[in-house]
């Protein structure tokens, strides 16, 4: 018989993913696993319990937002390449930018199906000052909101809880003197508010790009970079760029926007980052890695291997 090992945080979102674990086992039952059960302890226990239990399972899914996710990739990534088994998302936390990347389905009786039987699809990750993350790491502006918004304010209020939060930041906003240089020859230099290099088409809810622009398994990520507005009208630059995705290619423009397999962020003083949401430490030099196909996850309906 399969095997799934079913890792869920009972503190995510509004504690869907423990009010609903009945209707989840259910849904994996009825697909011919054996399952045993893990609800999270408290942070690095997803990766723990993966990396010791993980490698005896066809399957792993996890349930939580984009920090439970993370930890579940850590905790996969850690194991031997012929050991690790598939990934599947159930997505329980408020913001959840990784699932509208994967174009998961919204039901919780669909997530379950696709996360137990969904076809597997090889994904890049990433690696950030040695830190492996699923989606996107970032620093600046509304970077250090997801983690420092009480959990209760992020239950209430959900996605508008981040927004609160970042809003109240824009009276004093830091910017970060940076050397951007990629491993094929892009140099950026500058001030910057922002930068984020991912493989998503959403982070926060507040950028967005295109999903012909973002390829799971191209090898490269995006990489953005907002420069430090001095006017009203440097504002509205940055505003029109974001909203009509007209990103400046040659490094000059109020948003910067280019593709890479590896990128490196040298600042004057150490700059504090997130990846997937949580802190990911604080560096002066900073190295983001592409890892290619590095996991296998369950993306959409179809059936088990």
């Amino acid at each position: 018989m399969k095997k799934l090992l079913y890792i869920y945080n009972p503190a995510a979102g509004r504690r869907t993913a423990k009010a609903s674990l009945s209707d989840v086992v259910e849904v994996f039952s009825r697909q011919g696993y054996e399952i045993t059960v893990h609800p999270t302890q408290g942070r690095g226990d997803a990766t723990r319990t993966v990396l010791e239990d993980g490698g005896g399972f066809d399957r792993v899914v996890c349930c939580g937002g984009d920090g439970t996710l993370n930890e579940t990739v850590q905790g996969l990534l850690a194991l031997p390449a012929d050991k690790r088994p598939v990934l599947g998302y159930i997505p329980a936390g408020t913001t959840n930018d990784f699932s509208r990347t994967l174009e998961l389905p919204r039901t919780l009786p669909e997530l379950a199906e696709a996360a137990g039987t969904g076809a597997p699809r090889p994904i890049d990750v990433g690696e950030a000052a040695g830190r492996p993350f699923t989606y996107v790491a970032a620093f600046g502006l509304f970077t250090d909101v997801s983690y420092s918004t009480p959990q209760a304010n992020k239950n209430l209020l959900g996605h508008f809880a981040y927004l609160l939060e970042g809003m109240g930041r824009l009276a004093s906003i830091p910017s970060y003197h940076m050397k951007v240089s990629t491993r094929s020859g892009t140099e950026v230099e500058g001030d910057f508010i922002y930068g984020m290099v991912g493989n998503t088409v959403s982070v926060g809810g507040l950028v967005n790009l295109p999903r012909d622009k973002v390829l799971l398994d191209d090898g490269r990520f995006e990489v953005i970079l907002i420069r430090q507005p001095k006017t009203a009208k440097d504002w509205q630059s940055i505003l029109t760029a974001l909203t009509t995705l007209e990103l400046s290619k040659d490094g000059e423009g109020a948003v910067v926007g280019f593709s890479a397999e590896e990128v490196t962020f040298a600042c004057d003083a150490p700059v504090a980052w997130t990846v997937d949401g949580e802190f990911g430490g604080e560096q002066q030099i900073t190295t983001v890695k592409n890892l290619p196909r590095a996991l296998t996850i369950a993306c959409g309906a179809g059936s088990a291997e």
